[in-house]
């Protein structure tokens, strides 16, 4: 049976990788587009199942979770002060005729 290990919101994937050019080595990425991941605070789903496959063969102790919230699960009272319903956005510029 695996072992679970339960991420706190202080574990960053990229903490944990040794740093964002350690990991854009790693991954065989530029560092440059491992920076972006992590000032989005995410890895891109076309990105994701690679990451875990190289940070398990390297013996990372990361887990599925640590690459879908690479900065720490977010807190659910972070959460409740979103709109539930955001305003709509309106466009006051007339379109141009094609």
């Amino acid at each position: 049976m695996a072992e679970h290990i339960t991420m706190n919101k202080g574990d960053s994937l990229f903490a944990i990788w040794g740093g964002i050019r350690q990991m854009a080595r790693d991954l065989s990425r530029p560092a440059s587009t491992v920076h972006g991941w992590k000032k989005e605070g995410r890895v891109p789903a076309t990105e994701q199942h690679h990451v875990l496959a190289v940070g398990v063969a390297l013996g990372l102790p990361i887990t599925a979770e640590h690459v879908v919230f690479p900065l720490g699960r977010p807190d659910v009272a972070d959460l409740a002060s979103l709109p539930v319903n955001p305003p709509p956005v309106v466009c006051d510029r007339p379109g141009k005729a094609q």
